[in-house]
């Protein structure tokens, strides 16, 4: 059956968007996939600046990028960019420290890898590839930048040059360096904040242009009357009628409203919960 809503109801969810849209940042996955699709100068800028290489050139870039695993458990890249070496980058934004562990960098490196040699083609011809984690928090707790993972020979203490490739970036990370202008391009809900301006300039269209904050308000109603009606669909299948608990009703509506990756931190962090209840008055 589909949900029938209220004018008021209705007003309240463009307005919950709104809000939403707000307060999304380069760090939130859905936005940063949204302003990077198709958007080679962005994708250029952070490349540059992560691999600290001025003159790299990204060729292509492509958003929810899915690589399939024989076994079932694939991955889908937020941002899946190749540069004019020929060099493959797979990167990822993560709130969640849990989510950006590694061995989830080592399985998305695997996957890059398989997906890159066609069949038949000697294994010298795989490229050079990345897996690059921007973390909202300094996963690794030293207070650098960023972090470069490779493989060495333990004995001979030398690399291993297999050309696969983690780095994990710090977005907590405030220095004035290139890296640290990056990184606060990142955390920013504002685009008047920003410094990049290729980075800049695309925030400040999709917060700024009515028609674009018009579209993803649309998409998130939509997804928001979808989710709800399926969360119901599920509770009546399941016998739940009321008395849901607190944190169940939070995660569905934060499902709902797509803020996945606070989901998670939801599910993590006591002090985020707090103020998520706050937010969505759930006694």
């Amino acid at each position: 059956m589909t949900e029938k809503i209220t004018d008021i109801q209705q007003k309240r969810r463009h307005q919950r968007a709104l809000s939403i849209i707000r307060r999304w940042r380069l760090l939130d996955d859905e936005f940063m996939k949204r302003c990077l699709k198709d958007n080679i100068p962005a994708v250029e800028c952070i490349l540059q600046i992560v691999m600290n290489q001025p003159d790299l050139e990204v060729l292509t870039v492509r958003i929810e990028d899915t690589i399939p695993n024989l076994q079932g458990h694939g991955i889908r890249m937020d941002v899946h960019a190749i540069d004019s070496a020929g060099t493959e980058y797979d990167i990822e934004v993560q709130r969640s420290d849990k989510r950006a562990g590694a061995r989830r960098a080592r399985f998305n490196s695997s996957l890059l890898d398989l997906n890159s040699l066609k069949k038949g083609s000697p294994y010298d011809h795989l490229p050079e590839s990345y897996v690059i984690f921007i973390t909202e928090n300094d996963i690794l707790q030293h207070g650098l930048s960023r972090y470069h993972i490779n493989r060495i020979i333990e004995e001979l203490q030398e690399p291993f040059n297999d050309g696969a490739h983690i780095i994990y970036v710090n977005g907590s990370y405030q220095g004035q360096d290139d890296i640290g202008k990056l990184m606060n391009d990142f955390r920013c809900t504002k685009a008047e904040e920003m410094i990049l301006e290729p980075l800049k300039n695309v925030v400040f269209r999709y917060k700024n242009n009515p028609e674009e904050v018009n579209a993803m308000c649309r998409e998130m109603e939509k997804w928001s009357m979808e989710e709800r009606q399926e969360g119901r669909q599920e509770g009546r299948q399941e016998g739940r009628r009321e008395g849901e608990s607190r944190l169940t009703t939070l995660l569905k509506l934060l499902k709902a409203d797509g803020r996945l990756q606070d989901l998670d931190l939801a599910i993590e962090n006591e002090e985020v919960r707090k103020k998520l209840y706050l937010e969505y008055h759930i006694e």
